[in-house]
This record gives C-alpha cells, sequence and structure tokens, in this order.
C-alpha cells in the first residue's frame, strides 16, 4: 500500500497503490503516472521530472537505468541533492543503476539516493 505523507495535515494514506511503473516520454518521467521507472538510453541523455504532488506531500519514486552504450546522465528541471554532494557516475554499458528519488516541494528539489552501481 502507498502511503502518503502530507507535512500540512499528518499522515494519511491516499491509495492501495504500492508500486505502479510510470511512463517516460521524451526523456521526462511523469510522477502522476507511478512510482517506478525504467530506462535504457543508447546517447547520452538528460531527464526531467514533471506532475509531482502538491507541495507539503512527501512523494519517493525508484529510477532504474541501464544504458546500451556508454553514456553521460543528466538530471535537469530542479534542485538535486546527493549523499556528499557527489554525482554518482552514470552506469556503464549494459549495466544498471537504481537511485531512489524523494520530494516534498512539488518537484522543485529531490534527494537522490544511489540504491545499487553498475548492477549486472
Amino acid at each position: 500500500m502507498a502511503v502518503v505523507t502530507d507535512l500540512t495535515s499528518g499522515f494519511s494514506v491516499t491509495s492501495p497503490m504500492g508500486e505502479k511503473l510510470g511512463t517516460i516520454t521524451s526523456s521526462d518521467l511523469d510522477l502522476s503516472t507511478g512510482n517506478v521507472f525504467s530506462d535504457a538510453p543508447s546517447s547520452n541523455v538528460t531527464y526531467t521530472f514533471s506532475n509531482a504532488p502538491a507541495s507539503g506531500i512527501a512523494y519517493a519514486l525508484t529510477f532504474k537505468v541501464t544504458p546500451s552504450a556508454a553514456i553521460t546522465l543528466t538530471l535537469s528541471g530542479a534542485t538535486f541533492r546527493y549523499a556528499k554532494e557527489v554525482i554518482p557516475d552514470a552506469p556503464a554499458n549494459g549495466k544498471t543503476n537504481i537511485y531512489v528519488l524523494e520530494t516534498v516541494d512539488a518537484g522543485a528539489s529531490f534527494t537522490v539516493l544511489l540504491a545499487g552501481q553498475d548492477m549486472a
């Protein structure tokens, strides 16, 4: 069951959505479509994020990237905070990185955690 934290009114359950595969169109992750995203880019890519829940609603997503070539991966359109302020390298060709991102301000900023790197 998906639990959403509304910082203005406390803790609430919004739906039994659980994990739902979201859509990526032209490198834009539409956050209204799900909370798990997967992509296999074949060239350098800049990802953006749209339709995050309203400010005060906590939203987290899992993002799996498995490139089919050597790439540069960039996140854009918001402020991104990384552990120790170090942006992780993109995964190697054929390897997978898994990122977990969280926002509480309608997608103006995200905390980015690297959950797995260069996984086979």
